[in-house]
């Protein structure tokens, strides 16, 4: 009979190689899509056998959609290793720099999440059957977007960005810009970090600061002196 240390253990040993499985399975998927993936050559790179890959995600399919719900639970967890600034606005600007050292620490995960929010059919683009809904509508679903979304309304709720246009408008907004920013220096767009850098922020700034309301852009100035 097994002691509790020992399940722990094992527990342990599942976990690790369930994570070295879902790393090695990214790089092939982002270097060469879905038919690049042979859960033979995956168990022989991970050093396990295709049994275990089986056992923990039930074939290909089962690997793909795990790697895709990976990439935004990694996520979610960079956001919520942010302190919770007790300032709205410091807040949100703490969460988009985590969401690009989010990005630059794990590209291959990244590199997955763009793939959701690639060009679909004109007959998928805004369809209101569940049944078709394209992939990215899918992604305000994540924990990782609830995190954004939620300090979004909190600077809505203490007035520092504007009732009028919703909660919703606002996120997307933001989301979108910080997305774009980190796939355009993922893929190479800047000659330098230090360029790259510059711009995120410049961009950034002056997107959340063209949201703002009169009082928020005061409190923003204000917090910026500090």
């Amino acid at each position: 009979m097994s002691t509790q240390a020992e399940t722990t253990a094992a527990d342990a040993r599942r976990s690790a190689q369930r994570e070295a499985l879902l790393d090695a399975a990214s790089e092939m998927l982002v270097h060469g899509g879905p038919d690049a993936i042979s859960l033979r050559k995956l168990a022989a790179r991970v050093g396990t056998s295709t049994m275990a890959v089986y056992t923990a995600f039930g074939g290909k399919e089962g690997l793909i959609a795990a790697l895709f719900e990976e990439a935004f639970d990694r996520l979610a967890a960079a956001e919520e290793a942010v302190p919770h600034n007790k300032e709205p606005l410091l807040y949100l600007h703490d969460l988009a720099r985590a969401y690009r050292s989010f990005a630059l620490k794990n590209p291959s995960y990244y590199a997955l999440m763009i793939s959701s929010t690639l060009p679909v059919p004109d007959s998928l683009r805004h369809g209101e059957a569940e049944e078709s809904n394209p992939a990215a509508r899918g992604v305000t679903k994540h924990r990782s977007y609830q995190i954004m979304f939620d300090a979004v309304k909190d600077c809505v709720e203490e007035g520092s960005l504007p009732s009028h246009h919703g909660a919703e408008v606002l996120a997307d907004a933001l989301w979108a810009a910080v997305h774009g920013l980190c796939s355009l220096e993922l893929a190479g767009f800047h000659d330098s970090a230090e360029a790259a850098e510059k711009r995120f922020n410049v961009t950034t700034g002056a997107i959340l600061r063209g949201l703002l309301t009169p009082e928020g852009r005061k409190k923003l100035d204000g917090l910026s002196r500090n």
